[in-house]
């Protein structure tokens, strides 16, 4: 399987003032469920000293996107949803 460079949207978990909604970049494979997404995201935080910041990874209508823990948005990742 190929890996393909994937937008993944974080929405906060609860919404607090210094939250908003951002967009990372990780690398997922074409067919990637919700459970490799997650992996992916673990990884991708960890590797920013952020290990805890996943909560969970959801659906909607425009696809899988990641629940953060608010707490992480207290430090620099990810580029704002304006």
């Amino acid at each position: 399987m190929r890996k393909t460079l994937t937008t993944v949207r974080c929405v906060p978990r609860f919404g607090y003032d210094y939250t908003e909604v951002r967009q990372i970049d990780v690398e997922l494979h074409d067919a990637a469920d919700e459970q490799e997404l997650a992996q992916a995201l673990h990884l991708w935080f960890a590797q920013r000293g952020i290990a805890d910041a996943l909560y969970a990874v959801d659906a909607d209508d425009r696809g899988l996107f990641a629940i953060i823990n608010d707490e992480a948005y207290r430090a620099e990742w990810g580029e704002p949803i304006l």
